[in-house]
């Protein structure tokens, strides 16, 4: 009976990847679609040993994932994207797509990851991107975009730090440094705008280098 159960899953998941094949997986709307009407058989991927099969449910994720991303649905794309790297699992040393598949899910979870605010992490996928594909333009916008956020993050960082510090120096420097607050309260000015200085010398450069 089980097995009866088992075979009969395994048809109907056959029959949905042949009825996957007449729609466009490029139009986020009808990917939508198809994906949630079928969730309960893509969702049960473990059933599923035959290499083209898995092939099949890979790319129609992976088609989901885009149209998510599209959605800002990131919550869900995170869920699906650890099924797609289950599957790459089943497929690594059989499939001539494994390369290919493999490479666009790190695309995604790139993508992902830089939505989250995870900029650091994201860089990580895309920085393994570019070295097997280092004139993918796509791969390097996002990878220095990534890299000015973290640059900009840290800026903004120091700067609050040094604001901070400045306003306690005014405030409380004659009662902590006694007659030597004139000369924190020169150090602290001065850091102040160096730190101001470098960030809009920086951001500018940033602007015509993206120009």
């Amino acid at each position: 009976m089980c097995k009866h159960k088992k075979n009969r899953t395994q048809n109907n998941m056959d029959n949905i990847i042949e009825k996957s094949r007449g729609i466009n997986k490029d139009y986020n709307e009808e990917i939508i679609e198809f994906y949630r009407e079928n969730q309960s058989y893509f969702d049960n991927f473990d059933i599923n040993n035959e290499i083209e099969t898995i092939e099949e449910i890979i790319l129609i994720k992976q088609k989901y994932c885009e149209a998510l991303e599209s959605k800002a649905h990131y919550k869900e794309l995170a869920v699906i994207l650890k099924q797609i790297f289950i599957l790459l699992a089943k497929i690594k040393s059989t499939s001539q797509k494994y390369d290919y598949y493999y490479q666009r899910a790190l695309f995604y979870e790139g993508i992902l990851l830089g939505r989250q605010h995870k900029y650091s992490q994201s860089n990580q996928r895309f920085k393994a991107l570019l070295i097997n594909d280092p004139i993918n333009k796509t791969y390097k916008n996002w990878y220095q975009s990534n890299k000015k956020k973290i640059i900009d993050s840290r800026l903004s960082l120091c700067q609050t730090n040094v604001m901070i510090i400045a306003s306690f120096t005014v405030l409380f420097g004659h009662y902590l440094f006694g007659h030597f607050d004139v000369q924190i309260m020169i150090f602290v000015f001065l850091l102040f705008i160096g730190i101001f200085s470098y960030t809009h010398f920086y951001r500018k450069r940033s602007i015509k280098t993206n120009d």
